[in-house]
Parts: C-alpha cells; sequence; structure tokens
C-alpha cells in the first residue's frame, strides 16, 4: 500500500507526498490558495514527479480510492485502530475529517442527468466526412444529448470533427420517416422490408450455430499437420472475427423484427402513441443509414444537413 513500506511500517517519502496531498485538499498548504479539488491534487502531483507504487502517474479515482481506505489512518474496516501498526500516514482524526469532506463534495455535485435513449445509434448515422458510425455522447454533464464523430483511434479511422444534437437529428429524421409512412404503398414496403430482414437474420442465425464446426475443422487440420502455424493463426483470427461481426449484425436485425405494425391502418398514428424500442424498431427498418453533414456556416436548416439511404425491400 502506497505510504507504508509494509502494514504498519511508514515509507517516509510516500507518506509525505500523501500528507501534502491531504493538506490541499484541506486548503492548508498554503496561505495563498484555498481547498483544492482531488484532480487539481493529483496534477500537482504528476507534476512534481510523483508516482504511484507501480510507477504510474496519478489518477483521480486512485488517489481518492487510497485517502478512503481506513488502513491509511491505521484503522480496521470498522474504523478500530489495528493493534500493533505503527505510525499511521494520516491520524484517525484527519480520515474521519476527510471521509466528510469527500462526503460534502459529493452531495454538491450536480446529479448524472437521464441517460437519452438514441434513436439512429448503431450504424444508422454515419458522419457525413469519413462514413464512421456516429455514437450518443455529451460534450459535458450539463450539456444536450448529441450524435458525434467519435475521435480516430489506431482500430478506426474517423475524423471527429462532425456533431449534432440529438433532438435536431432525430426529429427531422422522424419527420421524413412520417413522410414515407404517408405514401400509398407505406404498410406493404414495410411488411417486404421486414421479411427481407427476418430472412436475413435467419441465415445468420445458421451461419453462428455453425461456427463451432467450423473451429473444429481448422483445430483438426492443423492437428494432423495439413495446416501451417501461421495458416492457422489467421484462419482462427478470421472466424472470430467474422464470428463477432455476424453476431453483432444479428443484434443490429433483431432490433427490426420486433415490430407491431400488421393489421394496423393508421401508421401515422401508430408513431405517435408508439413505445420508443417500436419507434427505433421502425426507423432501422426504414433507413439504411442517414448521413449527418458538418455544420454550415449560416445554416440553422438540421435536415439540410441530413441524407437519407432509404432501405429498399430486395428484388
Amino acid at each position: 500500500m502506497y505510504g507504508y513500506v509494509r502494514p504498519g511500517v511508514l515509507a517516509p517519502a510516500e507518506a509525505a507526498a500523501l500528507r501534502q496531498a491531504v493538506f490541499r485538499l484541506f486548503g492548508e498548504a498554503s496561505k495563498d490558495e484555498g481547498p483544492l479539488s482531488e484532480g487539481e491534487v493529483v496534477r500537482r502531483m504528476n507534476e512534481e514527479g510523483l508516482t504511484t507504487a507501480r510507477g504510474n502517474p496519478w489518477r483521480r479515482e486512485v488517489l481518492h480510492r487510497l485517502l478512503t481506505n481506513p488502513r491509511i489512518a491505521g484503522l480496521d474496516p470498522s474504523g478500530k485502530p489495528i493493534e500493533g501498526w505503527g505510525e499511521p500516514v494520516l491520524t484517525p482524526e484527519q480520515f474521519l475529517r476527510l471521509g466528510a469532506l469527500f462526503d460534502e463534495r459529493s452531495s454538491q455535485r450536480a446529479t448524472p442527468r437521464e441517460p437519452h435513449d438514441y434513436l439512429a445509434t448503431g450504424g444508422c448515422a454515419i458522419c457525413g466526412n469519413c462514413a464512421t458510425s456516429m455514437t450518443g455522447a455529451r460534450v459535458d454533464s450539463d450539456a444536450p444529448p448529441s450524435y458525434r464523430c467519435p475521435p480516430p483511434t489506431e482500430a478506426v479511422k474517423s475524423c471527429g470533427s462532425v456533431r449534432m444534437n440529438a433532438d435536431r437529428l432525430e426529429e427531422s429524421v422522424a419527420e421524413q420517416v412520417l413522410a414515407e409512412l404517408l405514401k400509398p404503398g407505406a404498410q406493404e414496403h414495410l411488411e417486404a422490408l421486414q421479411a427481407d430482414v427476418e430472412a436475413e437474420a435467419a441465415r445468420l442465425r445458421q451461419h453462428i450455430k455453425g461456427a463451432d464446426a467450423r473451429f473444429a475443422s481448422i483445430g483438426d487440420l492443423h492437428g494432423r499437420g495439413l495446416m501451417v502455424e501461421s495458416a492457422f493463426l489467421a484462419a482462427q483470427k478470421a472466424n472470430k472475427d467474422d464470428l463477432r461481426l455476424s453476431r453483432a449484425r444479428l443484434h443490429y436485425l433483431e432490433q427490426m423484427t420486433d415490430l407491431p405494425i400488421g393489421g394496423v391502418d393508421d401508421l401515422v398514428h401508430w408513431w405517435n402513441t408508439a413505445p420508443h424500442a417500436s419507434k427505433k424498431a421502425l426507423v432501422l427498418l426504414e433507413i439504411e443509414h442517414v448521413r449527418v453533414l458538418p455544420q454550415q456556416a449560416g445554416s440553422n436548416d438540421p435536415h439540410g444537413r441530413l441524407q437519407i439511404k432509404w432501405r429498399q425491400p430486395a428484388a
């Protein structure tokens, strides 16, 4: 445990660093500055070249977890002094005071906002610049929910530069979906799309079901010396990737199959009263994807930023 060489025996330099951190939390480290947040304290520790017991930079949650461990004050989990424990990093009084400070700051934090149930995630909304699937996110805890192109990573070469508020995107998509539902033959069109989706889902279930046999065949060939190690590993990886993508695709399709539209005469009325899951199923069924274009200077029309590719029944 950071601060101790072994239980009850101080590591002087580490103990001093933790005491300084606590003084900063209380605002007692300097006459010129008040109490600091855990994040600010951690930033100071890292600037001073301090590292954790494992040699890593300090993080807020690591410091918090350490300072809320009773052993930092030589106490057991019930709050009683541990017999034979030497000098603690903090006194029991400091530990109790620190707990009260954490409780006070926790109560002052804003209550987390309710999660938003996004209508067009999972590959339905894509970035108009790079075609990456957009994710649902908030810029910060006080910001409204939005769709954003995720920042680029090693695996995903996204642009990370396109964002649109969820209410503007979803209301515009809903308006266009409702316009499609008002067209003649909308019910038959939806039923044909649903039949295509159910057929694809059935094929995928069979494909996934046969994964064990495919892996067994690859292992058998390798075991009999008919496949070199590199080819075996490549085949294993290809089949694992295929299985992962197939399961993800099946999950996406299954969201569309449970859509109670049979016998519905007024689809617009159905939309206005349907639960969110059914609305999402309808959007995913109607739309192959919606491209979200970057915001243009001087334009405030959300429809102008959306390019919808409608799903068509198989020939």
